[in-house]
């Protein structure tokens, strides 16, 4: 982490206490990205803190969870989740992907470094796991971030998302 851009922020590994945050961040970028009304996302907001208490206690959870803080004010969060996949061809094989998810800054810190932190937080776990692959979701506002650290657009990959 930049101290300079960054100063007082600290980054730790989630804990099932942290649920509720986790919830709000991913609740609010939900939100912003695609709006609703308050009763939804109260309901999405209790799912998404009954998910985050399980898998942060949850001992072979596929969930890894950070969150940003300055004192105790919530700064911003990130997750990544895990899931086995096939051999590639020219990789070695550990059997795991990672997917890069929530990575949420609270608007009074945002430009300030912490998503960076926080991905950077992500990208190291994923190197001590040995994933050699890891994808995400970019905003328009957070694409620039993750080119810069060498993320590529991929042009192949279709999303089949079922009717509601």
């Amino acid at each position: 982490m930049n101290a300079g851009e960054t100063a007082g922020i600290e980054i730790r590994r989630a804990t099932p206490d942290d649920a509720q945050a986790l919830a709000r961040m991913r609740a609010s970028s939900a939100f912003e990205r695609h709006g609703g009304d308050v009763s939804e996302r109260s309901e999405y907001e209790r799912v998404c803190s009954t998910f985050f208490a399980f898998q942060l206690a949850a001992e072979d959870s596929f969930l890894r969870s950070w969150i940003a803080s300055r004192g105790t004010t919530p700064a911003g969060g990130a997750s990544l989740t895990l899931f086995p996949t096939l051999p590639r061809y020219g990789q070695p094989f550990n059997g795991i992907d990672g997917r890069i998810r929530d990575v949420y800054v609270e608007p009074a810190f945002r430009r300030s470094g912490v998503a960076r932190a926080l991905v950077g937080v992500v990208l190291l776990e994923a190197r001590t796991l040995g994933i050699d692959r890891l994808t995400l979701g970019a905003s328009s506002m957070g694409r620039p971030l993750y080119e810069s650290l060498g993320f590529v657009g991929k042009l192949d990959e279709m999303v089949y998302e079922p009717e509601r």
